[in-house]
């Protein structure tokens, strides 16, 4: 069975920021809320999965992610055990 650990990395709003250290590139960050959900690319901000969450709050997730990317992506690479 898979069996990932998903540790919250941020918390803005009704979103916890994880990371599935199970995961697949490219590096992307789950943003979870009650009953909604997007995934979304570190480096670039795009969307790559969407459940619910409304524009204005892709857009507020996006910008940011923008703002802490170095964070995000020194926490990817070290959950996969990336230089």
């Amino acid at each position: 069975m898979y069996n990932a650990i998903m540790p919250t990395i941020f918390v803005i709003g009704p979103f916890r920021i994880i990371i599935n250290t199970k995961d697949h590139r490219p590096a992307h960050v789950h943003c979870v809320g009650p009953g909604i959900y997007v995934i979304i690319e570190i480096v670039t901000q795009e969307v790559i999965r969407n459940k619910g969450v409304a524009p204005k709050d892709i857009k507020r997730l996006q910008m940011f992610i923008e703002e802490n990317k170095d964070v995000l992506l020194n926490e990817w690479r070290h959950y996969h055990e990336e230089e």
